[in-house]
C-alpha cells in the first residue's frame, strides 16, 4: 500500500509544472524594442505593449535579460516641475486591455550590457508577472533618437 501511494505521489508530481514554468498564455507583446546605449553610458531603455487578453487585472513584476547585469521597471513622474524617472515595483496591466512602455512614461531601465550591441541585433528578455506566469521575448535592438 505504502508503495502504491508513493507511485501516486510520484506520478502527480511528474505532471505538475513550477509555478516559473507557466507561460503567460493570456498576455501578448509587440512592438518590443531596446536602444543600443550611446557611446560610454552603461545604461539604456527599453519598450514594449503589452496587451491583457484575460478577464483579469495582471502585473508585470520583473524583466531579466542575459544581455544586461540588471533590468528596472520605472516611470516618469513631474516633481516640482521637473521630469524624473523613478523605479516602481510593477506595472499594472488592465483586464482586457493594454499598457504601453513607451518614452515619457513607464519603461525599462536595462543596466550594464554584457556584450556590444548594435543595431538591428536583439536582446533576450524574460518577463515574469504577478501570477506566476512568465514570457520569453526578443527585443529588436534599435538606434536612439538623435536630439
Amino acid at each position: 500500500m505504502k508503495a502504491l501511494s508513493l507511485l501516486l505521489l510520484g506520478s502527480a508530481l511528474f505532471f505538475l509544472q513550477p509555478a516559473a514554468a507557466v507561460p503567460a498564455a493570456t498576455i501578448e507583446a509587440d512592438e518590443v524594442i531596446v536602444r543600443v546605449p550611446m557611446p560610454g553610458r552603461t545604461v539604456t531603455a527599453g519598450y514594449l505593449t503589452l496587451h491583457n487578453h484575460s478577464e483579469q487585472a495582471r502585473q508585470l513584476i520583473a524583466v531579466q535579460s542575459d544581455a544586461f547585469a540588471r533590468v528596472e521597471l520605472h516611470t516618469h513622474t513631474h516633481v516640482d516641475g521637473m521630469m524624473r524617472m523613478v523605479q516602481v515595483d510593477a506595472i499594472d496591466i488592465p483586464a482586457a486591455g493594454k499598457v504601453s512602455l513607451q518614452p515619457g512614461g513607464l519603461h525599462l531601465m536595462l543596466f550594464e550590457p554584457q556584450q556590444a550591441l548594435e543595431e538591428h541585433q536583439s536582446v533576450p528578455l524574460h518577463l515574469q508577472f504577478d501570477d506566476g506566469s512568465h514570457m520569453q521575448l526578443d527585443a529588436r535592438l534599435v538606434m536612439p533618437p538623435r536630439r
